[in-house]
């Protein structure tokens, strides 16, 4: 695949995974989180040549720090063609009223407005050539909120709102947007965080991964502006 992808979020437990299968089409691989040592050892593991990859950590809730990672990809390969944007996380345990400012901004920095961010940031080259993918991560819980989480809920919510938003405003430019809803992901961290639960009836982050790549392709183009559920067997 001769294009370049960007790739949020490396360093969690989605990211190291889409950017193994990904890797597998050839494209060129632009990939980014905040912690510039987890995103070196995540790196080192994907054992890529060096003329295929190119690594720059960046807070995506950071205007500057997004224009800085768009730069460098612009200089090195010449703009993004495919987003993936796997970066964001889970927080909550308050109920509505115990919720702090704090924690409620934290929610909308992390998942809503990096998102709104990167976005923005990668569409002018992909209108410019007129081909373009995005797929961002939301979860179920944009479509049934779950309690004692309401800064995860409504940022997720909004995301889908964004994404559509993207599909609405550029599918005559030929990008194609879309967003995925997983449950409860497989990952070694929520196996710990819910050690009754069964996870075998949980999406696989494989599954998703896939997913993205068909999304990646001409064929996937006619999906847009879809929210697309993926909730295993929970």
């Amino acid at each position: 695949m001769d294009r370049t992808m960007l790739i949020t979020g490396v360093t969690g437990d989605l990211g190291p995974v889409v950017a193994t299968v990904m890797a597998e089409t050839g494209a060129r691989l632009a990939l980014t989180s905040r912690r510039q040592e987890a995103l070196e050892d995540a790196v080192a593991e994907l054992g890529l040549p060096q003329e295929q990859i190119l690594v720059v950590a960046a807070d995506l809730a950071d205007t500057q720090e997004v224009t800085a990672l768009i730069q460098a990809i612009e200089s090195r390969w010449g703009g993004v063609d495919i987003l993936l944007n796997c970066a964001g996380g889970w927080m909550g345990g308050q109920r509505i009223a115990e919720t702090s400012d704090e924690d409620w901004e934290r929610a909308l920095a992390t998942n809503l407005h990096s998102a709104f961010r990167i976005n923005r940031a990668v569409l002018p080259h992909m209108a410019e050539q007129g081909w373009g993918r995005i797929v961002n991560v939301a979860s179920r819980a944009a479509e049934s909120p779950g309690t004692s989480q309401v800064g995860y809920n409504v940022s997720k919510t909004g995301l889908v709102a964004l994404t559509e938003s993207v599909a609405a405003e550029y599918r005559r430019r030929g990008v194609a947007a879309n967003v995925i809803l997983p449950s409860i992901i497989d990952t070694p961290s929520n196996r710990a965080n819910i050690p009754k639960a069964d996870p075998d009836r949980w999406v696989q982050p494989q599954e998703i991964a896939e997913m993205m790549r068909f999304l990646c392709t001409d064929a996937g183009g006619s999906l847009n502006g879809a929210s697309i559920a993926m909730y295993g067997r929970v």
